[in-house]
């Protein structure tokens, strides 16, 4: 499985040169990070218990989170004569790491199989 840089445009925007050679990558060690806590994913995939737009988005979102802070800043500070400003990168951000959070495990986790509805009969002799 693996996402491209036009998935990411996609969803987020367009990707500079540099960027867009990263998500090959990026892409490798997401689903490589996505096998780790599901190993069977693949499994799940070609039996329909996962859907796969649905690993590509949590791909997407993994990659993103690397993509919006590569350096893993947590503050960032600027300052220009008498201006100065700073800013706090949340902390799914400020790591910079690729990794799978609640929320896209959540996404790649198995759907229990729904047994049809049908007809039964009961014999009462027997």
């Amino acid at each position: 499985m693996s996402v491209t840089p036009e998935d990411i445009a996609g969803v987020w925007r367009p990707l500079s040169e540099a960027e867009a050679a990263l998500v090959p990558g990026l892409s490798n060690q997401s689903w490589i990070r996505m096998l780790t806590p599901r190993p069977d994913l693949e499994d799940h995939i070609a039996d329909g218990t996962v859907d796969e737009e649905s690993v590509a988005s949590a791909m997407i979102s993994m990659i993103i989170r690397v993509l919006k802070n590569p350096d893993s800043v947590r503050q960032l500070s600027k300052s220009y004569d008498d201006w100065s400003g700073s800013q706090t990168f949340d902390s799914t951000i400020s790591t910079g790491e690729l990794y799978v959070n609640e929320n896209e495990l959540a996404m790649i986790t198995p759907r229990p199989k729904v047994q049809p509805a049908g007809a039964y009969s009961v014999s009462l002799w027997g």
